[in-house]
């Protein structure tokens, strides 16, 4: 009898102790359904649903979009112009009030990437392959330095010019010394 009371303690204490394990492993279950829906408003098998947090309830009163869009219960989207249009099967009313394909657009990325696996049994990322040798050849990598450098030459050479010009127009004493530093930089230029 004593050892039949001590076994239904032990009994008793090991559930308490796996229950808060138990909720600790399906948090993160609860976690990845809130973020695998967008918000909106969905038609499925002939019912409505309001989309909110990553939970589909039923819609039970009218929902008004970004663009003034209304979608009532019954399924019926009234727009700002007042013309009124059935909301098609497995169709979705973005938040925006855009009215999209539910599977495509209504799906958060982690979401879609998860199904695609499901379907498909591989990562959703495709891979192409890259050029073999470098993006630019060694020949022309150094043609594009030296046209860098030439390029250098020739914004000093503007720059001289305007202070030439500013300087004097003809022969002036003071201009001799940009005259030198145009010819050396012309000179460069020429190689």
């Amino acid at each position: 009898m004593r050892y039949l009371v001590l076994a239904c303690f032990a009994f008793g204490g090991l559930t308490l102790t796996a229950a808060p394990a138990l909720a600790q492993t399906t948090a993160p279950a609860a976690a990845t359904q809130t973020a695998a829906l967008k918000d909106g408003v969905v038609r499925r098998g002939g019912v409505t649903l309001r989309l909110q947090a990553g939970q589909s309830t039923r819609l039970s009163a009218p929902v008004t979009m970004d663009n003034g869009l209304v979608v009532r219960p019954d399924g019926i989207m009234i727009g700002k112009d007042g013309s009124r249009q059935m909301l098609p099967e497995g169709k979705a009313v973005n938040m925006q009030g855009v009215v999209v394909n539910f599977t495509d657009d209504m799906m958060s990325a982690p979401a879609i990437e998860q199904r695609a696996r499901q379907v498909t049994g591989q990562p959703t990322e495709t891979r192409l392959p890259g050029p073999a040798q470098a993006l630019v050849p060694q020949r022309l990598a150094t043609e594009l330095r030296r046209t860098e450098q030439r390029l250098a030459l020739l914004q000093q050479l503007a720059d001289r010019l305007a202070q030439r010009t500013a300087a004097a127009v003809g022969s002036n004493a003071s201009a001799a010394p940009l005259d030198r530093q145009l010819q050396e930089i012309d000179s460069q230029l020429r190689r």
